[in-house]
Formats: structure tokens, sequence, C-alpha cells
């Protein structure tokens, strides 16, 4: 027969499926499945929060699952990934100690972003998993449950417990009707626990904590009496001898370290708000902050080298490169002949050998890179042995501002954005627009596929025409439109109770600090936490402004310090830093939890208000396309009216006047809202 559903095996006699219907069997029997996008995996869903499952049929905690890339992440990413993970962690502690002195260091930070020997932050790529955020496992939880008719309540350690004990079918003297309790405890530590009534307490004796899994009669069973509308005046009820207690759990972590730490000579005295846990409804966002970060990728692997403290001399080099600067420094020849003098010929014969197979190597090769530092470390030693004078970029200013950038914040330090700006130009614009694929298209010169009329002579010499118009009148130097830029987005983490390091707890009209823990995703069954990495191209304009209007604009500002003698503003903005208070490491990271300070420290950089943040004088501004809302966003303008007095301005600005614009940029900044919807009309 064919064409038909399903045959006998006759000399078996098995029924035999058509493979559609096997695949469905087989769906039957796993377990449930909910379809959600990377996205949601990655934060919504990570592991560690609590969801409903689909149809309200339950409680479920995410718990993580092992997915590798089939392929390796580029070096620059995975470093990129791991020295943002490492720098907010070092932020994140910052922060924390800032407001809570006192914390110790396991209150604020996972052991996987800390080592308690060395008390230093460290985040190991051997510790972590670059995971794909395709699938999550999920778990029952909280397996506490509640009679809806009586209130008695019933909690298991596992799903195996419930799984061999079972609910009871009848509850006293009537037929039980179970459901989850959806309010949990919830700490700053990082926990969340069941709400039940079994409290944590310290045994002096052992110097362990331990739970106490009875009420004073011996008896066993609570009922819950939750009716009241505010947490507050819930209540647990003993069933054997009616005594009631109040919602109190206390964590345990948290109170084993205080009540040991109190214990020793001179320990310090802690109050029980510091250990009582919250209740919070599973649903709230309070019980799970998933903590993420984002970046533009680049190929080019030496940004990230760049910055780490021994490429010093590799990064003056390549500031001179960027913007015409000399840079003196021995010649080949000279290093030969002077290490030749000192009877150290081998070292040089060393050193050239290892940069002809250096240079051979192709960019990724395994050993390329501890060839370069092999070459690095050679060449260091002569310097630190005095045979060889370092090289000297003609700027002081720039190097002294190299030297100071170890104290910025890494999202506002402007020798790191000049680098990454640099490498941005080269292979997303410059090479967009010559590639085979047209990836980066000149507003002004727009191809076929953004302005139907780009083949028409007439057309097209009109439409340039309004166009540079417009730029004109909105101080627009240079706008692209950037096809397939990829944007790599990464969560590696999640704090409770609060987003940000330190939690104010309310307690007897008063606010007392609270250190927030910064946790790592779960362990994963084959070892190694997960971070999850969502790799995806959109859609973007680059928008570079008019650096002579932003020159004519900060002149008339009273604004000091700007270029002469041929100088670009970019190269007078990194040589006036080192006047600058910098932006400290414990400034807010934008885009990880939604909430946003920065009245601290940014408004006293106004250059890097006046022109893009993103690229601070170096050029332009990336705003994806969906998140436009209709408008062109020139940074700067929001945040110049946040100014203010109360903040230090530096020897060479002066705030007063620049918080109150008179002159050309701000003015015309308001027109952009027209000029970017006719632009996006036109194409």
């Amino acid at each position: 027969m064919s064409g038909g559903v399903k045959s006998f095996d006759m000399g078996r006699g098995r029924k035999r499926y058509a493979p559609d219907q096997q695949a469905d069997s087989a769906k039957k029997a796993g377990p449930p499945v909910m379809q959600r996008s990377r996205a949601q995996i990655a934060t919504s869903y990570a592991p560690g929060v609590l969801m409903t499952w689909e149809g309200g049929r339950g409680i479920c905690k995410s718990v993580p699952i092992k997915r590798p890339f089939a392929e390796r992440l580029p070096r620059n990413v995975s470093d990129t990934i791991f020295e943002g993970v490492r720098e907010f962690a070092e932020s994140w502690k910052e922060r924390a100690k800032e407001g809570c002195p006192d914390a110790p260091d396991e209150f604020i930070l996972d052991d996987a972003f800390y080592d308690l020997a060395t008390k230093e932050v460290r985040v190991s790529q051997t510790d972590f998993e670059l995971n794909q955020p395709n699938v999550v496992g999920y778990v029952p939880y909280p397996l506490l449950f509640q009679c809806g008719e009586c209130g008695s309540v019933r909690e298991y350690k596992s799903v195996s417990e419930l799984a061999t004990k079972k609910l009871p079918a009848r509850c006293k003297d009537h037929e039980s009707r179970w459901t989850q309790v959806d309010v949990v405890y919830a700490h700053w530590y990082g926990t969340i626990e069941p709400l039940s009534p079994y409290n944590y307490t310290f045994d002096d004796r052992t110097g362990t904590t331990r739970q106490i899994m009875h009420c004073t009669c011996g008896w066993q069973h609570f009922t819950l009496k939750n009716k009241a509308p505010v947490f507050s005046e819930w209540k647990y009820v003993c069933e054997g001898c009616g005594t009631p207690r109040d919602l109190k759990k206390a964590e345990r972590n948290v109170l084993q370290k205080l009540k040991t730490d109190s214990s020793q000579p001179a320990g310090r005295t802690f109050e029980w708000i510091e250990i009582d846990m919250l209740p919070v409804s599973y649903r709230a966002s309070s019980a799970f902050y998933p903590q993420r970060a984002s970046f533009i990728e680049l190929r080019e692997t030496k940004v990230v080298e760049l910055m780490r403290p021994t490429h010093k001399d590799d990064l003056l080099r390549r500031l001179a490169e960027i913007h015409s600067i000399p840079y003196q420094e021995p010649t080949d020849q000279e290093i030969e002949a002077i290490l030749g003098k000192a009877d150290r010929a081998d070292d040089w014969d060393e050193y050239t050998a290892l940069r002809r197979m250096f240079q051979k190597r192709p960019e990724g090769a395994p050993d390329r890179k501890d060839l370069g530092n092999a070459m690095r470390k050679l060449r260091e030693g002569w310097f630190d042995e005095g045979l060889l004078a370092r090289g000297r970029l003609e700027s002081d200013a720039i190097a002294m501002a190299v030297d100071i950038r170890k104290d910025w914040a890494r999202k506002f330090d402007p020798i790191r954005l000049t680098i990454e700006h640099a490498a941005f130009v080269e292979e997303h614009i410059q090479e967009g627009q010559t590639g085979p694929r047209k990836t980066a298209v000149d507003v002004v010169n727009p191809d076929i596929t953004l302005f139907e009329k780009a083949g028409v002579a007439g057309e097209l010499k009109r439409y340039q025409s309004d166009i540079q118009d417009l730029f004109g009148s909105t101080g627009i130097s240079q706008m692209y439109l950037l096809r397939s830029l990829p944007i790599c987005e990464y969560s590696f983490g999640y704090t409770r109770v609060s987003p940000t390091p330190v939690y104010q707890r309310e307690s007897n009209n008063r606010k007392v600090a609270m250190p927030v823990r910064l946790v790592a995703f779960d362990t994963m069954r084959d070892g190694g936490r997960p971070i999850y990495v969502t790799q995806q191209r959109n859609e973007a304009l680059y928008i570079k402004l008019d650096e002579q209007r932003v020159l004519r604009w900060l002149q008339r500002n009273g604004v000091e310090g700007l270029p002469s003698n041929g100088k670009d503003l970019a190269r007078a903005y990194l040589e006036i830093l080192p006047g600058f208070r910098p932006v400290p490491r414990s400034i807010q990271e934008q885009g990880t939890t939604g909430h946003v300070s920065r009245t601290c420290a940014v408004p006293v950089h106004a250059p890097s208000l006046v022109l893009p943040s993103a690229h601070p004088l170096a050029g332009g501004c990336i705003r994806p396309r969906s998140r436009w809302h209709r408008r062109v966003h020139l940074p700067g303008r929001s945040r110049i009216h946040d100014l203010s007095e109360g903040h230090d301005p530096g020897p060479r600005q002066h705030l007063r006047d620049v918080a109150q614009p008179r002159f050309g940029l701000p003015s015309a900044v308001d027109q952009s809202a027209h000029a970017a919807l006719r632009i996006r009309q036109s194409l």
C-alpha cells in the first residue's frame, strides 16, 4: 500500500508508525515544552528566575543546560565579554563598599567573581562557558503547597521526595485542594526559599546553622493565614498548639557568617534586619534582576590587547597613527647596534626570529599570541635594563592621559573609545562601503535599494541638495546607514531584591544600607557557569557632527583649551584629559538593569556631552534604527541641561556657560526630529 500511514510487520506482528507519528509519540512521552525567543531565554527566563508555566499549570524555576557554540567564538569577542564581566564585578564591589564599608566581600560577589584567598576580583574563563541561549531546563519550585480549604501547608525538599510521599488526598476532615504557595522569601544575598514556617537558627556549640522543623510543642504541621492584603499581617499557626508566628526566615549563609564573626574578639555586632529574608511574590521583578551588557563586534583583536597595561607602547603608537602625531622610537638598526655593543647580539637574533614567525602566523593562530608576548617580554627587558630608551609620543599630555586611564570607567574611557572608534570606522564604514555586500551606505550617496531614483541623475542631484541643506542646518557632517552591524549581547548573572549594589532596607522609620550580592548563574551539570551570548546583525545609523560647527559653539560658550595650530578637536580633547576628574569605574553602567545614575560624574566632561558620547570627539553616534522612534538623537543635547554648578569643572572648563548654550548647535538640534523624518521618507 503506497502512501499508507501505518503498516504491520508480518514477521513479528508489530505495528509500525510513520515518522511524523513517531515524533509526536516521543514528544508526548517527554516533558512539556514552551517556545521562547533567545533574547527571552538569556534574560527573562535565565537560570534562577521563577516563572509561571503556560496556562497557569504551576510555578517553576529555570535551570541551565549546556549548549556550547559549535565553533569557538572569535577571541576578540570572548575576550571582550570576559573583560566586561570582570570590570562589571570590580565596579559592583566598589559601589557596594561605598554604601556598606563593613560588608564582607562574600556578601557582595559570588565566588565565581571573587577569590577569597587573594581578596581580589577574579573572572576566569575556565570557570565559565559561553552558552547559546537556545534552551533552559526547569524544575517545579517552590515545593510548598497549601490546602485551599483549610490553609494547611506541606513542604518537600525535592521533586523525588514529592513523587515518593505525594500530597495527601484528604486534609483533616475534607478532601484536600493543594496549590503552590506563590510567595517566596528573597534576600539580597541572592537566594530565594519557599515561604515555609521552618526557620534557621545558629548552633553555638557546633558553630553551624540548622533548620527548625517543628513547633516548640513538637508538632510539625502549620496552617498559613494569608487572607490579609499585606504580608506583615500573614501568620503561621501551629496545628498542634495553636501558637501563631510571624513570617520570618533567616538567610542561612548570612546568619552563619555574621554569627561567627560576632563571636570573634572585637567582632562586629549586627542587626537581624541584615539576616531576615523578605516575602515577595514570585512574579515580582525584585525576585530576579538579570545582569547583562552588549557591544559592537570588531574583528580586530588588537583593540582588546592594546588596553592591557603591558601594551602601553603599542597603544601610544596607535594613538600617534590615529591623530598623526609624530612618534619617535629607535630604529631596528639602532637597536641592533646598541645590543651589539652590550654583547647582547643573541637577544636581537632571538627577537627577529620571533618576529618573523609572528608575522607569518595568520590572525587567530593558536601560538600567535604567545609569540607576540615573547617578543614584548624580550623588548621590555631591554627597556627595564636601561639599554634602550622607550619610544616618545610628541604629546606629553596624551602620554599622561594614557597613564591615568586606569582610573576611568571602561564605558567612558576616552582613550579606549578613541581606539574602538578608529577600528569601527575602518571595519564597518570604510570596508563596508568598498566590500561586496555594501554594508555601509552614505545617506548623501544612496544606492538603489534606499532611493529608488538613485539612477536618475536629476532626481539624485535634487535629493542630494535637500539632504546637504538639511545636514547644514542640523550640524551633521556625515550619516551612514549600516546594514548587518554585528551586535553581541551577553548575560552573566543576576541579583535579587535590588538591581544595584546597595539596597536600602526600611526598618522602624529608618533606612539601612544592605550589600546586594552579584551572583553567577548556577553551575551546569557538565561543569562551568553559563554566560548566555546572543549575536545578531542590526541596521543602524552612524552620525558624525560638523567639527567646525562644534568648535564655534564651544568658543561662544567660553570653553578654554580649544585646538589651535591645525590640531583636530579629538586630539585636543585627549590632551586636556589630565585636567579632568575621571568618570570612576563605580558609575552605574547603562543598559544592564534599566536604572541609570550618572549625575555624580558625567557632567564634569562637557566636551563628551557636546559631541557624541559614544566616541567623544572622534566621530559618530551609532543608533539602531529600530530604536529611533522617528527622531535623530544627537548625544549631548539632553545631557547639557543636566549640568550643575555643584560639580568640579576642572581647570579648563566653564560649566556655568556651557550649561546655558547660546549659539548654534542646541537650537539646530531641535530640528533633528524633522530631519530624521524627512530623510527616512526620502529613503
